[in-house]
């Protein structure tokens, strides 16, 4: 709500305000080309094809943001996720999946997931959530 964004952004301070990072980790190359293209020009965008990558794109540079796929070849999603929150990493981080149920949401949310993305979403709602997120969602007047 009009709180969170306001707080959000009175804790970032108005000055010098950098572009944000999302990084992007999906073992599909079309996903990542697709949400690349569609973030860039408001985010910096990194991506990262599996956990290895992932890791390494973070230690490189710390994203704002995680866009998450949990089927991936080798060390799935999910345990990529508890993995960085045991390290109590805070950033939001959305968990993408083609197969939703909702066990599967349990397991992601509990994990500490910020939202949970079914494939295929609307990215029009992706960029809501973002923006909501990383508390860069333009603030409409109440009437």
């Amino acid at each position: 709500g009009y709180a969170t964004v306001a707080l959000a952004r009175s804790l970032r301070g108005s000055g010098g305000m950098r572009i944000q990072r999302i990084l992007i980790v999906d073992d599909s190359l079309v996903i990542r080309d697709v949400l690349r293209e569609f973030l860039r020009g408001r985010y910096e965008v990194d991506t990262a094809a599996n956990a290895s990558q992932a890791l390494a794109a973070f230690a490189r540079r710390s994203p704002d943001l995680i866009l998450l796929d949990i089927r991936m070849p080798g060390v799935d999603g999910l345990s990529l996720l508890r993995s960085f929150r045991d390290t109590g990493m805070q950033v939001p981080i959305f968990v993408m999946t083609g197969y939703a149920s909702l066990e599967v949401a349990r397991d992601a949310l509990d994990s500490g997931a910020t939202a949970y993305l079914p494939k295929p979403f609307d990215l029009r709602h992706l960029d809501r959530l973002i923006a909501d997120a990383l508390g860069t969602a333009e603030v409409q007047p109440t009437a």
